[in-house]
């Protein structure tokens, strides 16, 4: 699966909403519990458990970080809702 797939698996996990999980708004999400983040839900969908190459990739794919407001650290794309 490409990375927008598997971030939508993810974000539609409900046994992980804890951990990774759309905003109250649904425009844009969050990875609630980092190190929960690595340890728990990246083995299952990646073949590294780095989290700096997860944010490289949420990088790469134009997702943008929130950097102040009630969403401060959330990820958001106009093409991903």
């Amino acid at each position: 699966k490409r990375f927008p797939e598997k971030l939508e698996s993810m974000l539609s996990d409900p046994n992980i909403s804890d951990v990774i999980s759309w905003m109250p708004h649904g425009r844009a999400w969050k990875v609630l519990k980092q190190n929960e983040f690595i340890s728990v839900v990246m083995p299952k969908y990646f073949d590294h458990c780095n989290y700096n190459s997860f944010n490289r990739l949420v990088n790469a794919w134009g997702f943008q970080r929130i950097a102040k407001g009630v969403d401060f650290g959330a990820y958001f794309h106009e093409k991903f809702l």
